[in-house]
């Protein structure tokens, strides 16, 4: 039922070509499918440490959200593949990826911009507050 639901909302959002965002609990929810994130990390922390880790970050002060970013829908009973976290927030990148070491996302580059990747907000993209900008939580 889950599964069903999540792929409902990421067809209404325009399938997996537009590269969607999901809340992080329409995503985790049933989900233990780990090859849906992180697939390459060995060991991989697991799908409950993903989910507790992430939503610590989104209860932060200083983060107005945590949106995960559909890369792949891969059909069957299979999760969707999530490559990226897009955390809204006012603290530094450098932060976001201390905050979030525990999920080992890919090494924060000096230059990664502090917007959606492509410059809009992709589909299903909470707004960004006033003095808020998005940093990406990366796992290639």
């Amino acid at each position: 039922m889950a599964l069903a639901e999540l792929l409902a909302r990421i067809d209404e959002l325009g399938g997996e070509e537009a590269y969607p965002v999901v809340p992080l609990e329409l995503f985790f929810d049933g989900n233990d499918d780990a090859a849906s994130i992180g697939p390459n990390l060995e060991p991989h922390p697991g799908m409950p440490a993903f989910a507790r880790v992430l939503r610590a970050v989104r209860d932060r002060d200083e983060v107005a959200d945590v949106v995960l970013q559909v890369s792949e829908v891969l059909g069957g009973e299979e999760w969707p593949f999530v490559d990226a976290a897009y955390v809204i927030t006012t603290a530094s990148p450098e932060d976001v990826h201390e905050w979030a070491g525990e999920l080992t996302p890919d090494e924060y580059v000096e230059d990664m911009p502090r917007s959606w990747p492509q410059g809009d907000p992709p589909p299903g993209a909470p707004p960004v507050p006033p003095g808020h900008h998005v940093v990406t939580l990366f796992w290639d």
